[in-house]
């Protein structure tokens, strides 16, 4: 009795002092108790904090907070505290008794604070239940009362969080979660200032993982994987392969996800015969290649828990990787090509254990959900990254923040599988928000900006060059004009062709279509070495059915006006650059150049700067006036050899820049006043086999491929790769406006969000 008075009157007279007097002692008096005989048997979590909820009816002594399962779907919470000071309500200030209740040799004190809720306390020597669901205390007081302990909680401190994971997992339905069978418990050491995490795992059983295993399934995992986790399964399927340091991924969110499960073997040849023994226990389907690799379905593979039931089995190196689908594993093969893997998000190898974590599964969601019922109010990042080393059965880890990436995923927006061939060609039509694809067995087909075919065309034969947009006001729409060997189009918007088209050919064109000028007029060579001229309505113009004879010519004539003057560029295979008017004749005589050519001749004509530009073979720039007086710029750094190029204003000044590739390299080269220097080169695992760019300074964007590594890369003008690159891809066209990029291997079409 006179430790009550003195705990009331000590309350009133300094209650700061005595609040944190209690908390010292009874902390440490707490955990010195037996967690175990103290928690509930069912109980799913217990936090120890000193920010315990303030409107509690004793806010000066320590409490435990506890989550319980309530109801189907519902938690509550249970405060437990060890304090040596005995409760009674009836002489705290504030409280009102409603009733007292006896259960079990326990009495259980129902009581209301000045707020009006209600409250249920119950005392077993110095162990103290409240809560505001009466079930809750009684379970807790009648179970600690029988000795029934909570064989899943070990030794806590202040400032942390234990979890019951499997109880914890079970209560939120979760399935196929390859921890939860295999681990005692988590707990958290909270740092709320912070918002970090740190914490340990305990293992039902001392984990087995070769860290070199780990750092190599890494380097092949897609960077894209929302979730990495060891696996512990032992059921038929695993038990014969023997596999050690299993990994299990998740890709895409929620119901949309897909898991593959990576098994490391010592060798490639003991992954191929692992991959052969499953093919034939479980049903192989016809092999598929894809890329360089070879995938095989199987009927069901048995992993059901997984939901990988057909799946399809692929081994890169020594690993040999189950995929839930075929498409998985496509887009695995796609992420290893150009080198979308974890290992290159991560500024370091991982130490010891490395973990993915996705808010939205298993373990991650399990964080989420605590972090939201408890308040923890911990900024978690999606998806979590820990790392730490493993001793026994215990994971010491931490917030892996030094792992975060330097590159940010890409985004794909999606791909489209063709069934008229494989796509040879692509290029954008902007005033159609459509993308024209040509496929090996001469279709023609347009897809919208969400992967939907508009229409398929069969065509007579393969495209010549590509398509060009031309917007005819007088039908007020935009047409696309391009040849085949055997004709001429122009199609509207809807794939039919407009009147008067497609022209048959009597002879084959060597060079396509070019289309230019105020009246719009059509250009092209054919095999007999002449060039032709039409109108846009298909009619032969005066003196160009035939024009000149120059030689074959191969790459795509270039056509523009000046206030007076019309300018026809063409250059021949056999290095022959000649620049015509309206009427035929040369502006000025013909230049002959060093070939090999890889790019067209290319021209600005305006206040800025006038001039016709010609990339030779010796890696330069041979720049004309209207006179045909020229000289040489070096574009590729000194370097000889035939170079790509394009001619594009980057910088912003006004005046055209010099994009350039010579074998692996990248150049871009501009004007700075007067002075003609370079502002960025690049080297690529590969040699360069196509050349973009659009937009202007910030906004600029340098598009290459390399088709050898099955890449497409994005660059700034300072030579920055883009986030999200490289993306999978053979060739490729973008929508500068839209900002997406459309991209080919195969028969398939992928779209990524720039």
């Amino acid at each position: 009795m006179a430790k009550i008075l003195q705990y009331q009157v000590l309350q009133i007279v300094y209650p700061r002092a005595l609040s944190l007097f209690l908390v010292i002692s009874l902390l440490s008096c707490q955990h010195q108790q037996n967690l175990e005989a103290l928690v509930p048997t069912t109980a799913l979590a217990i936090l120890t904090t000193e920010n315990v909820d303030s409107e509690l009816p004793f806010p000066t002594l320590s409490w435990s907070t506890i989550l319980m399962p309530f109801s189907k779907n519902q938690t509550g919470m249970l405060y437990l505290s060890t304090a040596q000071t005995e409760i009674q309500t009836t002489k705290t200030k504030g409280l009102k008794r409603i009733t007292r209740t006896q259960w079990g040799g326990v009495q259980f004190e129902h009581f209301q604070d000045t707020k009006g809720q209600k409250w249920v306390l119950a005392q077993i020597k110095k162990v103290k239940y409240l809560a505001r669901e009466a079930a809750l205390v009684e379970e807790a007081a009648l179970g600690f009362k029988a000795g029934k302990r909570a064989h899943w909680i070990t030794a806590l401190s202040a400032n942390q969080l234990q979890f019951n994971y499997a109880g914890l997992s079970d209560f939120y339905g979760l399935k196929g979660d390859a921890l939860a069978g295999h681990c005692h418990n988590v707990t958290l050491k909270l740092q709320p200032k912070a918002g970090q995490i740190q914490g340990q795992l305990q293992f039902a059983s001392p984990l087995r993982m070769n860290e070199k295993d780990l750092a190599a399934i890494l380097a092949i995992a897609p960077g894209s994987a929302r979730s990495v986790v060891p696996y512990f399964g032992t059921d038929g399927t695993l038990a014969r392969l023997k596999p050690e340091s299993a990994f299990l991924l998740y890709f895409g969110r929620e119901r949309s996800s897909q898991a593959a499960l990576v098994l490391p073997f010592a060798t490639n040849t003991l992954a191929q015969k692992a991959l052969n023994e499953l093919a034939g226990n479980y049903g192989a389907l016809a092999p598929i290649n894809y890329q360089t690799y070879s995938l095989q379905p199987v009927l069901d593979v048995g992993l059901n828990a997984l939901n990988i039931r057909q799946a399809t089995l692929v081994v890169f190196e020594r690993f040999l990787v189950v995929g839930a689908s075929e498409n998985l594993m496509e887009r695995w093969i796609d992420a290893v090509i150009v080198g979308n893997t974890i290992t290159r998000q991560l500024r370091k190898p991982p130490s010891g254990l490395w973990m993915r974590l996705s808010t939205d599964r298993d373990l991650g969601f399990l964080i989420a959900q605590l972090n939201q019922t408890l308040n923890l109010q911990l900024a978690l990042p999606d998806p979590l990254q820990w790392e730490g080393e493993i001793s026994g059965k215990h994971w010491a880890f931490r917030d892996a923040a030094n792992l975060e990436s330097h590159d940010q995923a890409s985004t794909e927006l999606w791909q489209k599988d063709l069934h008229q061939g494989k796509a040879k060609q692509l290029w954008a039509i902007e005033a159609w928000n459509q993308c024209l694809v040509e496929t090996d067995e001469q279709h023609l087909l347009a897809l919208d900006l969400e992967g939907n075919v508009q229409w398929d065309k069969k065509l007579e034969s393969s495209l010549v060059g590509s398509g060009t947009p031309v917007t005819r006001q007088e039908l007020g729409q935009t047409l696309v004009y391009f040849s085949t060997e055997k004709a001429i189009h122009a199609l509207q918007s809807d794939g039919q062709e407009a009147p008067g088209f497609p022209l048959a050919l009597s002879i084959a064109t060597t060079s396509g279509l070019c289309v230019g000028g105020r009246e719009q007029f059509l250009f092209y060579t054919s095999a007999d070495g002449r060039i032709y001229g039409l109108d846009k309505y298909g009619q032969p113009l005066s003196g160009w059915n035939p024009g000149p004879k120059i030689g074959t010519v191969k790459q795509p004539l270039s056509y523009f006006q000046s206030a007076t003057e019309d300018y026809l560029l063409a250059l021949t295979e056999e290095g022959e650059f000649h620049v015509l008017d309206r009427a035929t004749q040369a502006h000025f005589p013909v230049q002959t150049l060093k070939g090999p050519f890889f790019s067209p001749p290319q021209w600005q004509w305006d206040q800025a700067s006038q001039r016709m530009v010609v990339a030779d073979g010796q890696g330069k720039a041979q720049v004309f006036n209207e006179k045909g007086e020229s000289f040489p710029l070096a574009i590729t750094a000194g370097l000889a050899g035939a170079t790509q190029f394009c001619f594009v204003d980057l910088i912003g000044d006004g005046r055209k820049d010099y994009l350039a590739t010579n074998g692996a390299k990248l150049f871009l080269y501009a004007y700075d006043q007067e002075r003609f220097k370079l502002v960025f080169n690049e080297t690529f695992a590969g040699n360069i086999t196509g050349i973009s760019a659009a937009g202007q300074k910030e906004n600029a964007r340098i598009i290459c491929s390399i088709s050898g590594e099955h890449q497409v890369w994005c660059l700034s003008t300072k030579g920055e790769v883009i986030k999200g690159f490289p993306v999978a891809g053979d060739h490729f066209t973008f929508f500068p406006q839209q900002k997406i990029i459309l991209t080919i291997i195969d028969n398939r079409v992928y779209a990524y969000a720039l």
